[in-house]
């Protein structure tokens, strides 16, 4: 797997030298990321004590049976004929999630040499590693779930939530990444990029199901190639907000407009960096904003729920994703994306500017 060279994406100040105040800055943000990364790394142990503990729920047991499902498409949730414990099942999927971070810790530009390019030549270049990708992703989208759901709620509008046994809501928050992101962007969006693909060499139009932005090589800026596949991303995401609301779960209708928005962006991480970051990048948001918050349950008995008698562990991550980290990455991507439109405007909305905002940050397989 690599980044190739044609697909950084545009970094600001060139290769210019930048100043203390630029380093010190991208220092603390780099400073941040490792602090993220180290609680995911934590929250998964706080994961597994809190389903094999036997002390979150009195109703069901981590060898409690059940059959894992699959959505084909939006609206085909399809129950798998194989009974597998919530154990079992709990640990082969955080086993996957641990592979897909690894595979994109080691694709060609890792986070290493990512960072020390940053300093270089500008912060987006972190862009350029899937696994700092990742990160940064996660906390953007913590904090504008935060901000889009604030803002509903100012509205008198409901958004529910998650109820039931809490073992199996952190089982189901396990979940849902792998099996949503297949269902909602491999179905609605990779399916769409190999038939795109159709007439090259076999490898390259299977690698689309992997990265969708494989379609888009060759193709020209503004190309009906380009158009449906970013029209596909946009009802994927469409589909995505809707079906929080109508496909039976306990979310009301304030949870589009956040479900929807979430999903543009797991599409557009699909899309640019395939279909491992866009699951992790769901993990982060399902799974790890909530792990330590089951895990104060199951170790200290505090309720998973409680917003004013937090565990102390979830209360950090909410903290970092929210108001330290996440607000940080909120800012990052403003204002890259405030800098290449000026570039595109600057440069007269002209070719190698437009391929590198549609398709920076790819990795290839």
């Amino acid at each position: 797997m690599s980044v190739a060279a044609q697909d950084q994406p545009p970094v600001e100040g060139s290769s210019r030298p930048g100043g203390f105040g630029r380093s010190a800055g991208i220092g603390l943000f780099v400073f941040l990321v490792v602090i993220t990364a180290t609680l995911m790394v934590l929250s998964v142990p706080a994961g597994i004590y809190a389903v094999f503990s036997d002390r979150l729920s009195q109703t069901v047991h981590w060898t409690s049976p059940g059959h894992p499902y699959f959505w084909i498409g939006p609206a085909f949730e399809v129950l798998s004929s194989v009974t597998v414990s919530a154990g079992s099942w709990f640990l082969v999927l955080t086993g996957v999630y641990c592979f897909f971070m690894v595979i994109s810790l080691r694709q060609k530009t890792g986070p290493l040499a990512a960072v020390r390019a940053s300093f270089k030549q500008g912060i987006a270049s972190l862009f350029s590693s899937p696994f700092l990708a990742f990160i940064i992703g996660t906390g953007f989208l913590s904090f504008t779930a935060f901000l889009i759901d604030n803002v509903v709620t100012s509205t008198g509008t409901g958004i529910g939530g998650p109820v039931g046994d809490p073992l199996s809501i952190l089982v189901g928050f396990t979940t849902a990444p792998l099996v949503e992101e297949f269902g909602f962007r491999v179905v609605l969006i990779g399916l769409v990029a190999l038939a795109l693909s159709l007439g090259r060499p076999w490898r390259d139009a299977f690698g689309a199901l992997w990265r969708p932005s494989k379609a888009l090589e060759g193709a020209a800026v503004g190309s009906a190639t380009t158009l449906i596949l970013w029209g596909a991303t946009a009802f994927s995401a469409f589909t995505f907000g809707a079906c929080h609301v109508v496909c039976g779960t306990t979310w009301d209708i304030g949870k589009f407009p956040e479900a929807a928005f979430g999903g543009l962006v797991l599409g557009v991480l699909y899309v640019k960096y395939g279909f491992h970051v866009a699951v992790l990048v769901h993990w982060g948001i399902d799974y790890f904003g909530s792990a330590f918050a089951f895990f104060g349950q199951a170790a200290y008995g505090v309720d998973w729920t409680s917003s004013s008698n937090e565990f102390v562990g979830q209360l950090v991550v909410d903290v970092d994703m929210v108001l330290v980290f996440g607000l940080a990455c909120f800012l990052v991507v403003v204002y890259l994306l405030v800098r290449r439109l000026a570039a595109r405007k600057n440069a007269g909305v002209t070719g190698e500017f437009d391929k590198g905002l549609l398709r920076g940050g790819q990795a290839s397989t």
